[in-house]
């Protein structure tokens, strides 16, 4: 435990027990802002699990069709990439046809 309070770590639920000393039981969490090995923070997605099936197999689909393997990351810089050689016009169709589907979840 003295590993995790130097690294900034505190817990934020306790619990004492009954006269037989101080065993803690909690939720541990660390402060520390975490970076990738490229010095950013990782992209968090909240998503429930059915979304996240759906991601794995569009993965397992893309591989099909990949010399190398691909992850949901390299799927997402894929899509990045793929925006960046839009024409203005047609990124702004895709714009306005995602952020519809983005108003029907809300």
């Amino acid at each position: 435990m003295s590993r995790l309070k130097k690294r900034g770590a505190t817990s934020t639920l306790s619990k004492v027990s009954d006269e037989k000393g101080n065993d803690s039981i909690g939720i541990t969490t660390v402060k520390k802002k975490v970076t990738t090995s490229y010095k950013v923070p990782p992209l968090t997605l909240r998503m429930s699990l059915v979304d996240k099936q759906a991601i794995a197999e569009w993965v397992d689909e893309v591989n099909t069709f990949s010399h190398h393997k691909a992850s949901p990351a390299k799927l997402y810089r894929a899509l990045l990439e793929m925006k960046n050689e839009l024409e203005m016009k047609d990124l702004d169709k895709l714009n306005e046809k995602l952020a519809g589907y983005i108003d029907k979840m809300l």
